[in-house]
């Protein structure tokens, strides 16, 4: 049981008919002698899961493949998926920010940003990786450049399988696109990791970005000279114009934030331009998904 406000509440364990990765999360609590309910949502806990979904529908990622489980509830607080059940359960608030629902399938894992946290908390995060890696999963670890020790301490501990690195645009223009402070060398230092991985991906989503600092921030789509600049700095900080980068189309239907859904979609061969001007620099560019 957990304590809230003086009141005792079971947690709830809403799974799916076999599912390995909820199989995982139900092992967890037992060895840890934690109490919960468990509700197959497709088969007993059907109508329990149905009013559940119903009432927390927001709070509840559904992606292309539907709704991934495990779903963790513990009163009011949500958990979904594997790494962010076990991020919860591993280090409760400290690692918010790290985790979100992945999409990947089988036994890889994904959803496990590194840049998403306070880097003071690294520990906590190799110990979820761990316990991911201990039951034979992959991971795939994402990263936006800032955490680079981070970075670098989950690579030489080879807790990371696979590493993709969103460089959301070129250097000068990072601070206005996250909205935050930025060292330009941490983000090289992240590049040049990135590229120790085996399995790596850089990529670049064509998306709308803010080229002055807000709020509110005044947004406009990469251009595909700005693109250019990300496949040179790649290439300046790696010395290997032959990495693996993507070029993926940003959808505005998918956007959280309202004002990026006002935004009209680029159509598909507009990223043709955007794939020759980086091919310059980068000549494995590429269009993904």
């Amino acid at each position: 049981m957990s304590l809230r406000s003086g009141v005792f509440r079971i947690i709830t364990l809403f799974s799916a008919t076999g599912c390995a990765r909820c199989k995982v999360i139900r092992s967890f609590l037992e060895e840890r002698g934690l109490d919960f309910q468990e509700h197959d949502a497709l088969g007993e806990g059907r109508e329990a899961f149905k009013v559940f979904y119903q009432q927390n529908r927001p709070k509840v990622h559904r992606g292309p493949d539907g709704i991934e489980f495990p779903l963790y509830v513990d009163g009011e607080m949500i958990r979904q998926g594997i790494a962010a059940v076990l991020g919860h359960l591993v280090g409760g608030r400290v690692l918010e920010g790290f985790f979100k629902p992945g999409l990947l399938h089988g036994e890889w894992v994904d959803g496990i940003d590194v840049s998403g946290g306070d880097p003071a908390s690294g520990e906590r995060i190799s110990d979820v990786l761990q316990i991911l890696k201990s039951r034979g999963f992959k991971v795939q670890i994402e990263t936006n450049g800032v955490n680079a020790n981070l970075l670098q301490a989950l690579l030489e501990r080879k807790l990371a399988d696979r590493v993709v690195m969103a460089l959301k645009g070129p250097l000068r223009l990072y601070a206005s696109i996250l909205q935050r402070e930025v060292d330009q060398e941490e983000i090289k230092k992240s590049i040049a990791l990135t590229a120790t991985c085996e399995d790596h991906l850089f990529v670049t989503p064509i998306a709308p970005i803010a080229r002055e600092p807000g709020p509110p921030a005044k947004l406009s789509y990469l251009t595909p000279e700005e693109v250019e600049e990300v496949a040179r700095l790649i290439k300046e900080v790696t010395g290997d114009h032959t990495q693996p980068y993507g070029l993926c189309r940003f959808d505005p239907k998918s956007a959280v934030d309202e004002g990026l859904k006002a935004f009209e979609a680029l159509p598909p061969q507009a990223l043709f331009l955007y794939r020759s001007k980086a091919r310059r620099h980068q000549v494995r560019t590429d269009i993904v998904n």
